[in-house]
Order: C-alpha cells, then structure tokens, then sequence
C-alpha cells in the first residue's frame, strides 16, 4: 500500500494581518460560509477546523493535508495519525459546498470514491470519514445517526439494475467495490455539524480574520516577576550597559541595581514594559493571526530604528530618544490590535527588539 503523498513539509501558510472591522458585520459567520464562501475558501476553512478538533481530541493529528481537486480520491483533507499517512490511520474530511443541503445522492458518489481509492491500493480506508457542509440534509442525517441503514441505502443504490454508482469502473473493480462496502461498518461515516464547527474555529487565530468583530476583552497583565527569567538576560545586561556607561558603575545583577534607587525605580519601569508587552503578545496569539501582532512590532521598529541609529553621547542618551520615540509612536489604526496597544506596550516592544538585538543602546558611536 503505498500513500498517496510523501512525508515533505507543508509550505507556510501566507501571513494574514487582521485589520479592524468597519461598521457592524452583516452576515453571521454561518451566513459568510454558506453564501460568500466559494469552494476553496470552504477546504481552507475547514483545515483550519480540522488541526484544532485534533488538538480538541487530545489526539493531534500528526499531518493534516488539503488533498481537494482532480484526482483526491474522495479525500478533500486528511488528517493523519500515524508516519504511514494515509497508508496507516487516517481521517477523511470530505467537503461539500452546495447552495443546497447535502443529500445521499451526494454522499454515495463519495463514498463509492473511497471504496474505490481501496480497492486500487491508493489509501486504507479511513476510520473516520466526515462529510463537511454548511448544511446536511435530514434523511442523510438520520442515515448517518443509523450506520445499518446507511449501508443498506447504501447499497440498495449501488444494486439497482439503473444504477449510476461506479459505472465508470472496470467491472472487476466495481465488483471489488461492492464486495468491500458489504464487509465495511458504516459507523465511519458521519457529518460535523456547522455550529460545532464554528464554536471549535473561533478558539483557532483565523477565526477574527475570517469573521472580524471586535476583539475580546484584554486582560491585565501581570507584574514582572521579582527575579529575572531566562529570556530576560540580553535586554537587562543591555540597560545594565547604558547605567554603567552613564554613572561609572559595574551592575551585573538585579541585587546589585536595588542599592541604587533611582536606577532601580528606572529598571524596573523597564521590566514592567517588558512583560506588558509579553502580555500583548500572548493575547494577540491567542486571537489573531502571528502576522497581525508581527506587524504591530514591525510598524514600531520602522519608527524607532532610524533613531536609534543616531549618534549620541552615550548609550543611555539612545535609549531614552527611542523610549520617547516609541511613546509618540501610533500603531496602524487598521490593525485590529491598535486600540488594545498601550504606551507601556510600544517601550516593553522596544526590549523584546532588543532582546533579539534589533535595538541596542550602547554601541562604538562614529566618529
């Protein structure tokens, strides 16, 4: 059985940044899928949903591909859970964007697909096939809630004398494909239902690019921590620079800059802007896309880095140009996080730069 794709990277999804909802939406998100969405837009959406109903499950899905097209075998988006792919455990997602509800005239064409990917040694059957719609059907909903029955309507089909099921198959397959479907428990077969989709999505950071609406409530950051952490040393040894350089001294710890109360009062303004700014970041992970918090942080490098590369008389003297650079500074109104970005946020980004050593305060200053 060989898989029917090799064990490569995905490529990266395209950055998206989120931008501020204007006027009140006027579709509802189920309105926006059923009515707006076209059918490409529908396999993107529900990858997203899939990557996070594994993680939901506790059983995150090891890969999850978009397989839709010419040639998928029935599978839109599998989602696999072991190495071996699709040669192993897998899920089907199988995705269907119709004005209409989905009926079994639909389903059992998809269906036949799967047997028949089988049969030609393309996949091992799934354990779980889900059928992805804005809206499925009544009679194929109870079917799905009744696997016997299911298979029985399945294969009332697929004997009629008329049948349209598999006709395009060489009759030794069709006759394989019949025979697997007889063996096969339907109970793999099932439909996910759009509000249960939506409710797991909107914990995934596509959801407010997808839907915008206002974001939700940012909560208080917490104090920085009375001792320094790890992901602190280059931006604290960075201000303990610019004090030596200043005053003359030779700080190397927090311990000893609390001897020193002005310097002290300094530092730890700086450390609360930092983790303010951690803060920020870990809400805006938590909502939107990385690219949107990124761009935030890009659009305040782009004012402050011109600044700090002035000369000055000595490092303290460039960091509080950037600091009051960084203070005037106004994020992108149309970026959905703006209104949620505080003075405090812009000087703690200034360190997070810094701690990637995109800002530094003390350096050989020209001649």
């Amino acid at each position: 059985m060989r898989p029917i794709f090799e064990n490569v990277p995905e490529p990266p999804s395209p950055p998206v940044v989120v931008t501020a909802p204007q006027g009140a939406p006027t579709f509802t998100p189920q309105q926006a899928l059923a009515y707006i969405y076209k059918a490409d837009d529908w396999e993107d959406f529900t990858v997203e949903w899939v990557r996070a109903l594994g993680l939901w499950n506790g059983r995150p899905y090891l890969r999850v591909k978009r397989m839709g097209g010419s040639g998928d075998r029935g599978a839109d988006v599998a989602a696999c859970l072991t190495p071996q792919g699709t040669a192993g455990e897998w899920h089907c997602y199988q995705c269907k964007h119709y004005s209409k509800a989905l009926t079994q005239s639909d389903a059992r064409p998809e269906m036949v697909k799967i047997f028949t990917a089988k049969v030609l040694g393309e996949y091992e059957l799934p354990t779980r096939y889900v059928f992805v719609a804005p809206k499925i059907g009544q009679t194929l909903d109870r079917l799905l809630l009744h696997p016997p029955k299911l298979r029985e309507d399945f294969l009332e089909a697929w004997d009629k004398v008329d049948s349209k099921l598999g006709t395009d198959l060489d009759p030794a397959v069709r006759q394989a494909v019949g025979d697997l479907a007889r063996q096969t428990d339907f109970s793999m077969f099932e439909a996910a239902d759009i509000d249960n989709i939506l409710e797991l999505h909107a914990t995934t950071p596509h959801h407010l690019w997808r839907f915008p609406k206002q974001l939700k409530p940012r909560p208080a950051a917490a104090p920085a921590p009375a001792e320094q952490r790890v992901d602190e040393a280059v931006y604290v040894q960075k201000l303990l620079d610019a004090y030596n350089e200043k005053y003359g001294l030779s700080l190397e710890t927090l311990v000893q800059v609390r001897e020193h109360k002005r310097i002290n009062r300094q530092l730890a303004r700086h450390r609360e802007a930092f983790f303010h700014a951690e803060a920020l970041r870990v809400f805006a992970r938590e909502s939107v896309p990385e690219a949107t918090y990124k761009a935030i942080e890009k659009n305040l490098y782009n004012a402050v880095v011109d600044i700090e590369d002035r000369d000055y008389d000595c490092g303290h003297d460039r960091l509080d140009a950037v600091m009051d650079a960084a203070t005037a500074h106004q994020p992108n109104p149309h970026n959905i996080l703006a209104p949620v970005v505080e003075v405090i946020d812009l000087k703690g980004l200034c360190h997070h730069l810094a701690n990637e050593d995109l800002l530094t305060w003390c350096k050989e200053e020209s001649a």
